[in-house]
This record gives C-alpha cells, structure tokens and sequence, in this order.
C-alpha cells in the first residue's frame, strides 16, 4: 500500500503536464471543437480501493488506475461522460496461500507475511452526469475486460532476505466484469481557457460473478477517489 501511495503521489504531480500533452495531441487530432465547455477530453488519476463482495476471510486491496474521459453537454446541466480505463486494478489483499505440491515452495510461502489477488481489467464506464453548481451527480453502467489475474504472495525471511511468488489465474476468472457506478464530484478549478481540476468519488459495483466455478457469487466492488484534468479552450 505504501508503494502504491508514492506512486500515486508520482502521477498526481505528473498529472497536469501530461493533460497539457494530451490536450494538445486532441487539438491537432480534432481541432478546437474537442476543447469546448459542451464537448471536451480529461485525464484522470487516482487511487482504487478494491473487494470481492461475497469472500470472507480477506481485506481490501489498495491500487491507482488512469484513463481518459470525453464530456459530451447535452444540455446547460445534462451530460452523457464516456470513459476508458486501461489500467483498472482490482483485488482482495491477505489471500491464503494454495499448495503447489513443491516441498520447498509450499514451506516457505504457507504463512505469508503479504498475499493480494490483482484484477486488471480495461474498464469502459459510461456516466450520465447533472451539475448543481460546481457539483455533478453521475450514474452509469460499466463494463470491465479482463487482461489478467494474479496471486502474490512475499515473505520475510529470519535472515532478512525478501522471498516473492506470483501465481497466474487468469483461467480461472471471467473475462468480463459489468456493473452499475455511482459518483459524486466538485469542481476545483473551473475548466475554462485552460486546464481544470475535478476531485471525483466513485462507488462501483459489480453484477458479475467473477469468478469461474465458485461455490458463491464473488463480485467486485470498488471505491474510487480521482482527479481529473479537463482541457477547455
């Protein structure tokens, strides 16, 4: 979690000159009607915390994820927000360690000093959002692209040395994830001749049963806190 925060912090103080690049790449691409109050492009960053509704005995996993979003006005208050999300982290963190068969292997990681199962997907939310002033309530649905999963487990060992593992499960989750999310926003810095900045707050939550031949159904759910950089001419 702790390096997921300085990387986060990383990105954050990254995040206004690769909006500025961006804008500019849009501009060329799509000229100033891609830079308009009613029709416009932002970045985003932020942090993920992450569950499985429906497992026990696991904690919450901590990521960042950054995407793209166009906000498309339909009226003064009234927007439709399509959204892409190539790194989209999912997760439950202190998963038990599954037996291998490997003597040595199964001795050394049976009781784990951090374990984590890690979701990424390619998210694709689509969000209808009314403003209230410089707040925005959104709600949409979303669907996820699984691109992998993984168990992780480290152990320290008494002489100090960092042992790690890394299991692929890919086959065993589905490669879709659909849901409903649910957002809160506040504009910091209005958008206007330049770059913005909206604080966001998302809660997702997964329909789908992610996991392959559970006894139950295991689904995701997500809190995000974001920002993102919206470019206005």
């Amino acid at each position: 979690m702790k390096r997921t925060l300085m990387t986060l912090a990383l990105l954050s103080g990254m995040a206004p000159a690769l909006a500025r690049a961006q804008s500019s790449v849009v501009s060329q691409i799509a000229g100033g009607a891609a830079a308009t109050e009613r029709f416009h492009f932002s970045l985003t960053f932020g942090l993920d915390v992450s569950y499985l509704a429906g497992a026990t005995d696991v904690e919450r996993s901590g990521g960042f994820g950054v995407g793209i979003a166009a906000t498309i006005g339909l009226t003064d208050r009234l927007s439709i927000v399509p959204e892409l999300s190539p790194l989209s982290r999912k997760g439950v963190a202190t998963i038990p360690f599954v037996a291998t068969g490997d003597p040595a292997l199964d001795a050394s990681f049976a009781d784990p000093d951090a374990s984590a199962l890690a979701l990424s997907y390619v998210d694709v939310p689509v969000l209808v959002k009314y403003r209230l002033g410089r707040f925005h309530l959104g709600a949409g649905p979303y669907l996820g692209f699984l691109t992998s999963a993984s168990e992780r487990f480290r152990v320290e060992t008494g002489a100090g040395e960092v042992l790690r593992y890394r299991r692929d499960v890919t086959e065993g989750y589905a490669k879709t994830d659909y849901g409903l999310a649910f957002e809160a926003s506040w504009t910091i810095t209005k958008p206007r001749r330049g770059m913005g900045l909206i604080m966001h707050v998302r809660y997702e939550a997964g329909l789908a049963d992610v996991v392959r031949g559970s006894g139950g159904p295991l689904r995701n759910s997500v809190i995000r806190a974001y920002v993102s950089f919206p470019f206005v001419r």
